[in-house]
C-alpha cells in the first residue's frame, strides 16, 4: 500500500515536472519563434531596411523574454545590448548611448538614495507623523500613509525605491495590527501604500524615472520641460489626483476588521526619539538636492549622483559600503537596455515609418484627440510589454507624430506615459507585482483597484488635466 502511495506521489511529481518542462519549452518557443517569423514575414523594401528588420527581431525577443520572465532582466538586457551591436542593428555608440545620458545615472542615484533613506529612519518618522496626525484609525492610517507620499515623493526620487519602502512599511503595519488575510482592511492599507509611492511621481518631475526618460527624448528635440515648468503645470491637478485615489481606496475597501492603531503608532513614533545627527545630515543633503533641481538648471541625473557621493564623504558618513550592497544594480542595466530600444528605433527609422502610416488617420484629431489616442496606446502597450520598454519604443514615435501635425509634443508624450502607468492585471507592471507578492489580497481585489484606477485616469485626463494644461501653457 505504502509502495502504491509512493508510486502515486512519484507519478504526480513526474506529471508536474512534465507540465513545467512543457510550459518552459512553449515559452522559449514563442520567444524565439515570433522574432523569427517577424524577420521572414517583414519584406525588405526602400522603406524597411535590413537593419529595421533586425531591430524588430531583437526588440520582439527582448519584450517576450521580459514578459514571460524567461531570464533575469539583467541578463536579457545585456544580451539585447551586445547582440544588437554584434548583429549590426546599430553602431555601438547608438546602442550604448543611454549610458552617456543622465537617465541611467538618475536611476542609479535614485535607487541608492532609496536604500539610504530607508536605513536613516526618515521613512518611518514621516509616515508615523502623518498617521498619528490623521488619528490612527483605519481611515486615518490610509489617509496618513497617502499624504506622507507628498513629502517622500520629493525626498526619494525613485518610484521603484518608494514602492519597496511603502510595501515594507504597510506590510509591517498589517502584521502588527493582526489584520485578517484578504480583508478589505488589509488590502486598503497596502493599496494606500502603493498610491503613496506612485501618485506623487506626477507631482514632481524628479520623482519619476518614467517622466525623466520621456523628458530626455523631448530634450533631443528641443522640447524638454524644466523642473519648475513641470511643477507649475502639474502639481495642483496631480495633488487632486492623489486625493481622488485616496477617496477611491476608502470607498472600494471599506473597513471590515476591527483595529485600533492609535496607541501603536504613538508608541512607534515615540520610540524613534529625536532626530539623530545622521538623519539631520541626510535630510540636509536631500533638501539641497531639491533646491539644486529647482534653481541650478543641472540635469537631475547628475545631481542625484552628486547627492549619493555626498552621503559617503568623510565627516558626513550618512552611508557605508553595506548600503551599496543593497542597491538593485540589475535594474540600472534594465533601464539602459530599454532605452537602447528607443535609440535603435530612431537610428533605423522606425519612428519615421510608423508616423507616415499614422499621419492620415490622425490628421484632423487636434490636441485633444491625439492626447486621448496617446493614452489609449499607452494602456494597450502596457499589456504587451514593460512600461519602460513601451516608453522607449513609442515616445520618439509620438514626439515625431505630434511635431509633424503641429500639435503639442509635450502634452502628447506625457499623456502616453499617463496611459502606460495604467493597468488591469498585476503582471502588467513590475512595481504592482511587488505589492501583489506580499499576498495580502487576492486577484479579484487587485483587478478591482487597477480597473477603477484606469477608468478614473481617462476621465481625469479628459476633464481636468487637459484643461489645466491648456490654461498653464503646457500644451506646447
Amino acid at each position: 500500500m505504502e509502495k502504491g502511495k509512493n508510486m502515486d506521489k512519484q507519478g504526480i511529481t513526474a506529471d508536474k515536472k512534465t507540465v513545467f518542462d512543457l510550459k518552459f519549452f512553449i515559452k522559449w518557443g514563442i520567444a524565439i519563434g515570433v522574432p523569427c517569423i517577424l524577420y521572414f514575414a517583414i519584406p525588405q523594401t526602400e522603406a524597411v531596411s535590413l537593419e529595421m528588420r533586425k531591430f524588430f527581431v531583437c526588440t520582439a525577443w527582448a519584450i517576450l523574454t521580459w514578459a514571460m520572465n524567461l531570464l533575469p532582466v539583467y541578463i536579457s538586457g545585456l544580451l539585447l545590448t551586445v547582440g544588437a551591436i554584434l548583429w549590426g542593428v546599430a553602431p555601438a555608440n547608438v546602442v550604448l548611448s543611454p549610458w552617456t545620458g543622465s537617465v541611467v545615472w538618475l536611476s542609479l542615484g535614485g535607487l541608492t538614495l532609496s536604500v539610504i533613506f530607508e536605513k536613516s529612519g526618515l521613512m518611518q518618522r514621516i509616515a508615523y507623523f502623518f498617521i498619528v496626525k490623521s488619528g490612527g484609525s483605519y481611515k486615518g492610517i490610509i489617509t496618513g500613509i497617502t499624504l506622507s507620499g507628498i513629502v517622500v515623493g520629493l525626498l526619494v526620487p525613485n518610484m521603484t525605491g518608494r514602492v519597496a519602502l511603502y510595501c515594507a512599511l504597510c506590510f509591517g503595519i498589517y502584521n502588527a495590527l493582526k489584520i485578517p488575510k484578504n480583508s478589505n482592511t488589509g488590502a486598503g492599507i497596502m493599496f494606500a501604500g502603493f498610491v503613496a509611492a506612485i501618485a506623487p511621481s506626477w507631482l514632481y518631475l524628479s520623482a519619476s524615472e518614467n517622466l525623466q526618460l520621456v523628458n530626455s527624448y523631448l530634450k533631443e528635440t528641443g522640447n524638454s520641460v524644466s523642473w519648475m515648468q513641470y511643477f507649475i503645470s502639474n502639481f495642483p491637478v496631480m495633488l487632486l489626483w492623489l486625493i481622488v485615489l485616496l477617496i477611491m481606496v476608502r470607498i472600494l475597501f471599506k473597513q471590515d476588521a476591527s483595529i485600533d492603531g492609535k496607541e501603536y503608532f504613538k508608541e512607534k513614533q515615540e520610540s524613534l526619539g529625536k532626530m539623530s545627527k545622521k538623519e539631520i545630515k541626510f535630510l540636509v543633503i536631500l533638501i539641497l538636492l531639491v533646491i539644486a533641481m529647482v534653481f541650478s538648471g543641472i540635469d537631475a541625473g547628475w545631481l542625484f549622483i552628486l547627492a549619493v557621493i555626498a552621503c559617503f564623504l568623510p565627516g558626513v558618513d550618512v552611508a557605508d559600503i553595506e548600503d551599496m550592497k543593497q542597491v538593485n544594480f540589475p535594474m540600472v542595466f534594465f533601464v539602459a537596455a530599454t532605452m537602447a530600444i528607443g535609440s535603435m528605433s530612431n537610428a533605423v527609422g522606425v519612428a519615421d515609418l510608423v508616423s507616415e502610416l499614422m499621419m492620415p488617420i490622425l490628421q484632423n484629431v487636434g490636441n485633444f484627440g491625439l492626447i486621448l489616442f496617446a493614452w489609449l496606446t499607452g494602456v494597450i502597450t502596457d499589456m504587451m510589454m514593460t512600461p519602460l520598454a513601451g516608453m522607449a519604443a513609442f515616445s520618439p514615435l509620438f514626439i515625431d507624430i505630434a511635431a509633424k501635425l503641429g500639435l503639442s509634443v509635450v502634452g502628447t508624450t506625457f499623456s502616453f506615459v499617463w496611459g502606460v502607468e495604467q493597468l488591469f492585471f498585476p503582471y502588467e507592471w513590475a512595481l504592482f507585482l511587488i505589492l501583489f507578492s506580499y499576498d495580502v489580497f487576492d486577484m479579484k481585489k487587485a483587478m478591482k483597484f487597477c480597473t477603477v484606477r484606469t477608468v478614473l485616469s481617462i476621465i481625469f485626463l479628459a476633464f481636468l488635466i487637459y484643461p489645466y494644461w491648456m490654461m498653464t501653457g503646457f500644451l506646447r
